[in-house]
């Protein structure tokens, strides 16, 4: 079932690929300055396992681990395996900052998918459907932005987002037809005559998606704007 999943949003016209050499490089002063913060704070405080260190103007998640293997691929997958059994989020990179002595630990940087989506939306804002590949995961994400100025109060809005972007799994997973009708309505009173609409959604679909999780919500233009993600990794 994954497999076939996945193949099928491979069909997606929007696809956001990230590249190996993308995912290895970023700016030379922004990675030598948080190195260099990272090996300072873990010197300080050593530490095994999985970390949030945070500093003045960002925060890293950081995995030590011992070294396991001479081949790079297997401490890279360790980071991982730690990484996923220390943080809630799931992460699309892992970069090696380096190796301590006494003890001997390999440190890893994990950026994890929220910052990756963030930061991507706040450059080109979007609603809809995207695919983030890379060569550790590959995920689906959904954007639902909505005016809370129509929302009577936040939990409705949660269950809206949280219906809209199992709409937009669906549409993709399954195929689905969107139909709508405008109900009118008028009542009288001591006022006068009323009138007032009401919008029917209609969705006919082949199956019903589930496993979207929640990843994210904060505000833009006056907007909120909530995320929501399922790995498609087609071996899981």
């Amino acid at each position: 079932m994954k497999n076939k999943l996945y193949n099928a949003f491979l069909s997606l016209v929007f696809i956001l690929f990230i590249c190996h050499n993308g995912l290895a490089q970023s700016f030379d002063e922004e990675k030598v300055a948080m190195t260099n913060f990272v090996k300072r704070m873990y010197q300080a405080s050593p530490f095994e396992g999985g970390k949030l260190l945070e500093g003045e103007e960002a925060s890293y998640h950081v995995v030590a681990i011992p070294v396991v293997s001479s081949v790079p691929k297997e401490n890279e997958k360790k980071a991982q395996e730690t990484a996923a059994s220390s943080f809630a989020e799931p992460f699309i990179k892992f970069e090696l900052l380096g190796q301590t002595e006494n003890p001997t630990r390999l440190l890893f940087y994990c950026q994890p998918l929220s910052k990756f989506v963030k930061n991507n939306y706040l450059k080109e804002p979007f609603d809809g459907s995207r695919i983030v590949a890379s060569p550790n995961n590959n995920f689906f994400i959904s954007v639902v932005s909505l005016d809370p100025t129509k929302y009577t109060n936040p939990s409705l809005m949660d269950k809206v987002a949280q219906i809209k972007s199992n709409q937009q799994a669906n549409a993709i997973f399954n195929g689905s037809t969107i139909s709508s009708d405008i109900i009118i309505s008028t009542e009288q009173n001591s006022k006068g005559v009323t009138t007032s609409s009401l919008e029917v959604i209609r969705e006919q679909t082949m199956g019903f998606v589930k496993g979207l999780l929640a990843l994210m919500k904060f505000d833009h233009n006056g907007k909120k704007v909530f995320v929501y993600y399922q790995s498609i990794n087609p071996n899981n």
